[in-house]
């Protein structure tokens, strides 16, 4: 963090096609975020991110659906509980618009902190570009993650701090933890490392840290409403 307040300049490196972008999201993200300043693609990856969630949601079976949506306390109307494809399609329709709504609100979120708060170089559109790429971790997870929902007979299985947390009992702690999704920090530590790279910064690391303050704040919240 001493090297918070330095500038780093620009540097001549091109954007790559979407699929070279999805690669290197997760093997040589520094390398896209210094691309994506001075070109700031955002929709590909946007529409990437909200296909894969289309899929990770859309390919769970029906009946783990439903067993899921009885197991949150929600009342199923009689003659709809055979419906499982219905609520799959529906389920996954509202995942793939909630995740641009989302995506758009969170870069408005971070270009308030940056921009404005902190007075960093930077555009809503590079923002955007660094949010719908670092995302594309949380996306990829809904896949990844699929095949153990689905031997677990849990549509809602995460891997999160909570679950390395075995010797926690039932209670705020844990379903704090539980609400930490390790994919989702990783996205939002990526988040901070394109927030500085697109306001020129050497360090990235008060600028995670300080992202850092919306998954936790996210999961207290989550924490408290499912006590």
């Amino acid at each position: 963090m001493n090297d918070e307040g330095k500038e780093q300049p620009d540097q001549a490196t091109a954007v790559p096609g979407l699929f070279s972008r999805y690669i290197r999201i997760f093997v040589a993200p520094d390398l896209l975020f210094q691309g994506l300043r001075t070109q700031p693609l955002w929709g590909g990856a946007m529409l990437l991110g909200a296909c894969l969630v289309l899929a990770g949601t859309g390919l769970i079976p029906p009946e783990l659906f439903i067993a899921t949506l009885r197991e949150s306390g929600q009342d199923l109307p009689p003659g709809l509980e055979d419906q499982g494809n219905v609520f799959r399609l529906a389920g996954a329709a509202a995942a793939f618009i909630f995740w641009s709504i989302s995506l758009a609100i969170f870069a408005g979120v971070i270009m308030v902190i940056f921009a404005f708060l902190l007075g960093h170089e930077g555009t809503y559109r590079q923002y955007l570009a660094v949010i719908a790429h670092a995302q594309l971790i949380s996306a990829t997870s809904t896949v990844v993650l699929l095949p153990l929902r689905i031997i677990a007979e849990d549509a809602q299985l995460v891997l999160s701090v909570g679950t390395f947390a075995v010797f926690l009992d039932s209670g705020y702690p844990l379903r704090f933890l539980s609400a930490l999704d390790l994919f989702g920090l990783w996205a939002w530590l990526l988040v901070g490392l394109g927030a500085a790279r697109i306001g020129r910064k050497k360090s990235w690391i008060g600028a995670s840290v300080i992202v850092m303050v919306i998954p936790v704040t996210i999961a207290t919240v989550v924490a408290i409403f499912t006590g």
